[in-house]
């Protein structure tokens, strides 16, 4: 007996400008862009990097004055979400793992300082501010090496995203309708 397989999800993609705005798919479905690197344009071996993107109109942020927990649960109830796989050349791939190893070196480097340097003698403020230093940069560099490109909008029917290089681009039609 042999079951149903739907076909893969192939959208339209249409560009304008440095963005690319690409129809939604069905619910859990994703979309895959062509295997071409979007950081310089080269040819992409290997899987895709699949990344959820998730965006929200930024007048949300200002909850975030109010109260953090306020902002988290409204965000996770509003946000709007696509899953796009993502190719890169070996370089950038390799780049990418880099950066990522070092976003969680950081923060575990970080934690074991607030151990490690009371005991050399080193001051409790200066050991603090070290940790929580470290743990944040760790933090800001998993943000942004951890999506090879940027969601700028998602609506009901389409996202926009930025980051992709000139020649990647140029595989797209440009968009007329506006």
């Amino acid at each position: 007996m042999s079951t149903f397989m739907p076909p893969p999800y192939a959208p339209e993609i249409i560009r304008d400008g440095s963005h690319l705005f690409i129809a939604l798919p069905p619910q859990g479905q994703v979309v895959n862009l062509p295997p071409v690197c979007v950081k310089c344009g080269q040819p992409a071996t290997g899987k895709p990097v699949v990344k959820t993107y998730s965006w929200h109109h930024p007048g949300f942020y200002l909850l975030i004055l109010i109260a953090l927990l306020i902002y988290v649960i409204v965000a996770l109830i509003v946000r709007k979400t696509v899953r796009v796989g993502v190719y890169l050349c070996p370089q950038h791939a390799q780049r990418r793992s880099l950066w990522l190893t070092l976003a969680w070196v950081l923060p575990l480097v970080g934690i074991v300082d607030g151990f490690v340097l009371p005991q050399v003698g080193v001051d409790t403020g200066w050991t603090v501010l070290l940790s929580i230093a470290l743990v944040l940069s760790g933090l800001v560099i998993w943000a942004v090496a951890g999506y090879p490109i940027r969601a700028r909008s998602i609506d009901a029917f389409r996202a926009e995203f930025s980051g992709f290089c000139e020649s990647f681009l140029e595989q797209f039609p440009i968009n007329t309708r506006f």
